[in-house]
């Protein structure tokens, strides 16, 4: 099963796609930097994770992120300079300046050193949209066609994940709680 697998990743991985590693400590700082970003903020009106789910969800991000660069290598798209910085401008206006910034990452989860890596993924993936949109589909279709591309990187790459981590859901493209997984199944066979 693939559980075997998962445990031929070496130590100090917390993910692997292709020959794309994602550290643990990577993923340790950059939860450490959304906690102390936290203290700033009142976050009681927040949704926020904590613990594992937050390990998860920064965890996610990176592989996510690093598919996204995948699929724009294969499709050609590039993110320039001048695109990040439209797109940063237009982020800074959305939330009402530069200033409130730190307080919508911390809303979103995102660390404050993610957010070039969330920008540039947002305009990947918006460009590949904008692609297949040309193409005729509509927008729900683009998206999940985007989704499809997902699924089909991580599939030709390869996708190993510390189980400690959890589990990835091929079927969704989403790293999941080993338990959710089984939960999901059990919810079947009721």
């Amino acid at each position: 099963g693939s559980m075997v697998l998962l445990t031929g990743c070496s130590t100090g991985i917390a993910a692997q796609v292709g020959d794309t590693k994602i550290s643990q400590a990577e993923v340790q700082s950059k939860v450490a930097e959304i906690l102390a970003e936290r203290r700033k903020f009142d976050t009681s009106q927040m949704q926020l994770s904590v613990n594992e789910e937050l390990n998860r969800s920064e965890l996610r991000f990176l592989l996510i992120s690093a598919i996204f660069e995948k699929i724009a290598k294969q499709a050609g798209i590039t993110v320039t300079k001048a695109m990040k910085d439209a797109r940063t401008a237009s982020i800074y206006n959305q939330v009402g300046g530069p200033a409130n910034l730190p307080q919508a990452l911390v809303s979103a989860q995102i660390a404050p050193s993610d957010f070039p890596t969330y920008v540039q993924s947002v305009l990947i993936s918006e460009d590949l949209v904008a692609k297949l949109k040309a193409t005729g589909l509509d927008q729900t279709a683009a998206n999940k066609m985007v989704q499809q591309m997902v699924l089909k990187t991580t599939k030709d790459e390869g996708i190993k994940i510390n189980p400690q981590y959890g589990a990835w859901d091929p079927a969704n493209a989403d790293l999941v709680t080993i338990d959710s997984a089984g939960a999901a199944v059990k919810q079947l066979v009721k």
